[in-house]
């Protein structure tokens, strides 16, 4: 294999759920794909994979980025094309967990593979050198485990599994191409029944239905207990299994039985009759609409053991267990559940038990290190922190003692003692910075860093990896015993850090909740641009954690309340911006008193949204380059801010857009001045004879503008106006503020200059306000839009449309500017959007008046 192997086409073999979203997501990165399937017995040959990419287009949550790419996605059959797997550098094979139907397959297309083709399968848990036995053998150092998990596009790990002959060059290549390419994070598992990840986290769902039955709690309790007050997804245990779908967790804990006699817990790795009873009547989970729960009407019903049938969800959590369950420190939550006679918490005791013993018992045997089970399990289901992250975090010598205690007492699942380096009683945990526990000697690996830790031959501590593609990921993900520091402070507020990380590029960072912004945030970056533009070579906005920021709450600005550090929350679709009024108008005799106080101070609140303004407009004109690193939630102000920066450089998973008009406000921090701004250049690369007719190009932004509409992906953010084709989308979230790193290098190697400060901006003007006007008419009338609806969207076209001139008048900026203001001002003073304000404080909920 050449130093500069590339993986420019791959092949996926196999159109069903898994390979489909995989082929989706090669194409998410701009991969050229193949998706494979038989062919089918009437029509067109690619009729089955042709509807397997139909399918796609239904799928939630998308499995594309955006619906155009998944016409890049080539179809083929095994009858017609196999001689094109010649063309491709990787082939992904992802049909059904069936040994022979593998097998069969791998005779089938050998002979068709490039010479330096890798090819991998999509295993979920069966051996790979089983696997590679029915591959020829002088292809078999091309051959390895890929495992990613379900969507592709959403979860992040990738399991990569080498079989006994696989060349270590090409794993290395291929981790290259899974981390930065396809933007995933990889773990290297040994070849053993599920690897890590399913391993760890089928036994943890196992565990938890066993003690479930054992208290005699229902699907819905239990559910309620262990979702998010364990930090895991809100799915929590038996509604991920409906997800999932019941005959693939039977599937992959018959692999677990049938390939596992040795292990203690061997006897747990059987499923109830009532699951059984579920699967052969074809209660599959969401894939059937009814598994363990389904829904009837609006409501979820969930199975009730006792009588077969399906109740209403109406689960509760005991009160004290439910303040135990809100405690952050892990050591005081995992004692207060011990000690706590309630069956519930005795119930979540006991599955904590019982996961850290299987995990201490099993590592040796499935992974390399602590570090691999960890981040396996956080990025494969979803945890916050990893099984090793809570016991470390719980104070290991107190929970190791517990574990034995309750193992000699005959209470864990299995009676197999805690391995001699778990009880060690010198160690304090498994992650330390200088690398992450691994239980079999490593004769290249640092010893212990102390040796009165008493390893000896027992094990060692394993750093991270190596290879190059690392260097690009400035912070990766970090476990506990090896938080990041955050370079240099060059000034720091309550709000806002400024920072640099040993180089001449200046890093600000939102210290707010949800990262909004209050006054005391626009004074932050104001002061940010101007010690960039004394000191640095350049400013980059990048959150040390998602998201971006969740808007800007524009009332409390105008009270120059400064942040209480409460929850700001997301409500509906302008999640965050305004949330946090409720803190504000505490004492003050409801909204209304506070909105109508606001209003009576014009000029204050005027000069806030002024400021707000003149941040966006400082961002856009700095002597600087200025980057918006974007990651998760862009909306409202934080939209704002991107769109002036220079560049934006967002992952794929950034969710952006201008949403104030959920409380009944338009954009005004410039938001509407640069999409009109947007509009008229994009009409004058279109212009015919000099004539630019702006209108069509305005009408795109009034309707995102008008709708709300927050985009979904990165991609889309590009399609829907939000970004440039000069800005950059990241697959990899852990490498951004490298990439935003090298595009201000980038900016500054061809002697950045600001842009000018445009002078003229065509505008439809009270043409353009009209046809808009007459649009939504005919939508009030026919009732889907409200009086009020209307009334913000004429004050949003006027504003995109350039106000009352003529249509193709030249405005400039503070033109627009002022249209903004005055805008927001007018709706604010109304009592609609006062109530709207209000009544998303209340319920959450959107109001149509």
């Amino acid at each position: 294999m050449s130093a500069n192997f590339h993986i420019r086409k791959v092949a996926v073999l196999g159109a069903g759920v898994m390979g489909a979203q995989i082929a989706a997501h090669l194409t998410n990165a701009n991969v050229e794909t193949l998706l494979f399937e038989l062919p089918a017995k009437e029509g067109s040959p690619n009729g089955n994979v042709n509807k397997a990419l139909e399918g796609l287009k239904k799928l939630e949550p998308a499995p594309s980025a955006s619906p155009a790419k998944i016409s890049y996605i080539q179809p083929a059959n095994y009858e017609q094309h196999l001689d094109k797997l010649r063309e491709c550098d990787l082939v992904i094979e992802a049909i059904a967990e069936r040994m022979d139907w593998k097998s069969d397959l791998y005779r089938k297309v050998a002979p068709y593979l490039g010479a330096h083709t890798i090819f991998a399968s999509n295993t979920s848990g069966l051996s790979i050198n089983t696997l590679a036995a029915a591959f020829p053998e002088n292809l078999r150092h091309r051959f390895c485990g890929i495992h990613f998990f379900n969507p592709p596009r959403y979860m992040h790990l990738v399991e990569l599994i080498a079989c006994s002959g696989t060349e270590a060059a090409l794993l290395d290549q291929l981790e290259t191409f899974l981390v930065s390419t396809l933007g995933k994070g990889v773990v290297r598992a040994k070849d053993t029944p599920n690897f890590i990840a399913n391993r760890i986290g089928v036994f943890s769902m196992l565990a938890t239905k066993h003690h479930a039955a054992a208290f005699n709690l229902g699907f819905d309790t239990v559910d309620a207990l262990t979702g998010r007050y364990l930090g895991r997804p809100k799915s929590a245990t038996f509604r991920t299994l409906d997800v999932v779908g019941l005959d693939v967790f039977a599937h992959v804990v018959n692999t677990m039985r049938e390939n596992l006699t040795e292990d203690p817990w061997h006897q747990h790795f059987e499923l109830p009759s009532w699951f059984g009873y579920l699967v052969d009547q074809g209660s599959l989970g969401q894939k059937s609409k009814k598994g363990i729960y389904q829904k009837i009407g609006k409501d979820i019903h969930v199975l009730d053991l006792h009588t077969k049938a399906y109740r209403l969800s109406d689960s509760e959590i005991d009160a004290e267990v439910k303040e135990i369950l809100r405690e952050r420190n892990w050591a005081m939550k995992l004692a207060g559940l011990r000690r706590n006679p309630h069956p519930q918490a005795q119930f979540l005791w006991a599955t904590f038990r019982d996961v850290f013993h299987y995990c201490a018992l099993q590592l040796e045997h499935i992974a390399d290190n602590a570090r691999d089970v960890d981040l396996a399990v956080r990025w494969g289901f979803g945890w916050d922190s990893g099984p090793f992250e809570i016991w470390q975090a719980a104070g290991w010598q107190q929970v190791a003692e517990w574990i034995s205690a309750d193992i000699n007492a005959g209470k864990a699942m299995a009676s197999a003692p805690l391995p001699e380096w778990a009880t060690d009683p010198a160690r304090t945990g498994v992650h330390t910075a200088q690398g992450s526990f691994a239980p079999s000697p490593f004769a290249s690996l640092p010893p212990l860093p102390q040796a009165g830790e008493g390893m000896g031959e027992r094990g060692s501590y394993q750093p991270r990896s190596t290879l190059p593609v690392y260097q690009r990921q400035l912070y990766p993900d970090a476990l506990i015993g090896e938080e990041h520091h955050y370079g240099e402070t060059v000034f720091e507020t309550p709000e806002v850090r400024l920072w640099h990380g040993g180089d001449n590029i200046a890093i600000l960072s939102f210290k707010t909740k949800m990262h909004t912004v209050s006054n005391e945030v626009l004074d932050g970056i104001l002061r940010a641009v101007d010690e960039a533009e004394a000191y640095f070579s350049a400013l980059i906005l990048w959150q040390t954690e998602p998201p971006f920021s969740a808007g800007a709450n524009l009332l409390q600005l105008m009270q120059g309340v400064q942040e209480t550090g409460e929850d700001a929350g997301l409500l509906g679709k302008l999640k965050g911006a305004v949330n946090r009024v409720k803190y504000t108008v505490a004492g003050h005799g409801g909204i209304g008193d506070v909105l109508n106080a606001a209003i009576g101070n014009v000029p204050h609140v005027e000069a806030v949204v002024a400021k707000f303004q003149q941040v966006s407009m400082r961002l856009k004109y700095a002597q600087v380059p200025t980057i918006a690193a974007v990651d998760g939630l862009a909306l409202g102000g934080g939209c704002e801010f991107s769109i002036h920066c220079t560049r934006i450089v967002a992952t794929l998973e950034s969710y952006i857009g201008l949403v104030e008009v959920g409380v009944g406000l338009l954009p005004a921090g410039g938001g509407c001045k640069e999409m009109a701004q947007r509009a008229a250049q994009e009409a004058q690369r279109f212009a015919n004879d000099n004539h630019v007719d702006v209108f069509p190009f305005v009408r795109r932004y009034f309707q995102n503008i008008a709708m709300g509409e927050v985009s979904k992906s990165a991609e889309l953010a590009r399609e829907m106006g939000y970004l440039r084709q000069s800005d950059r989308i990241v697959l990899n979230k852990f490498e951004l503020l490298h990439i935003a790193k090298e595009e201000a290098k980038a900016l500054n190697a061809t002697a950045y200059r600001p842009p000018l400060h445009p002078c003229h901006i065509a505008v439809a003007g009270r043409t353009g306000i009209a046809t808009l006007k007459a649009a939504m008419l005919n939508m009030r009338e026919g009732g889907f839009i409200s009086e009020h609806d209307y009334n913000i969207g004429c004050r949003v076209a006027e504003t995109l449309c350039g106000g009352d001139v003529e249509a193709g008048s030249l405005v400039d900026e503070d033109w627009l500017l002022d249209l903004e203001r005055k805008n927001f001002m007018e709706l604010l003073a109304t009592e609609k959007t006062q109530a709207r304000i209000e009544y998303m404080l209340k319920s959450g909920k959107p109001l149509r008046n």
